[in-house]
């Protein structure tokens, strides 16, 4: 047996690791709530120590926000390839994306935006996805009300976006994730879409 081996060996067994903890946490906070998780409820979920979830891991918010992260890259991956499919009107996407990977990743998302989240991160989570939407406003790609301010736009538009969202988790109803979209287009822009 090579070192090389033994790395991959190592690397793969460090990786198993951080996802058990990553998905004993977010199994407990989908369960208890956040607030109710300790560390300790996540390494006996795990099957770990202590001492090895802080070799991963700073503490809860840390491995909460990693799980929330990862979501938010998987849905800006998921836009970036369907980008080249359509001829998308600027910003629609993102709606459509958004409805998208809700529908797939409900408990993410009750996770990020709801009740079962904490309001730090949840705040964290609308300023990225504000700042996300005013640089699309800033570099031009997207300007859905030119002439006010992007940061005041941008808020706006986040606002809408994760309350309809959740609305549209929580309660019955047989809107799909397009039909959310154009809705919530029609709602910003004031008029209806042709795709």
């Amino acid at each position: 047996m090579n070192d090389t081996t033994e790395l991959n060996r190592f690397e793969r067994r460090k990786r198993r690791t951080h996802k058990a903890l990553k998905q004993a946490a977010l199994e407990l906070v989908l369960e208890k709530g956040y607030d109710a998780v300790t560390i300790q409820d996540i390494v006996d979920r795990a099957d770990y120590g202590r001492g090895t979830f802080y070799i991963h891991f700073d503490g809860k918010e840390d491995v909460v926000w990693e799980i929330i992260m990862d979501g938010l890259q998987e849905a800006n991956q998921q836009g970036d390839r369907r980008y080249s499919e359509g001829d998308y009107p600027p910003g629609y996407l993102g709606y459509l994306i958004t409805f998208e990977h809700a529908q797939k990743n409900q408990d993410l998302y009750r996770l990020m935006m709801g009740s079962q989240g904490s309001a730090l991160l949840s705040h964290r989570v609308a300023q990225v996805l504000a700042g996300q939407i005013e640089a699309s406003i800033r570099t031009g790609e997207y300007d859905p009300v030119p002439g006010l301010p992007p940061d005041v736009i941008a808020q706006t538009i986040v606002g809408a976006l994760v309350h309809l969202v959740l609305w549209w988790l929580d309660s019955q109803n047989d809107y799909s994730p397009k039909q959310m979209a154009d809705m919530l287009w029609q709602v910003i822009h004031n008029q209806s879409l042709s795709i």
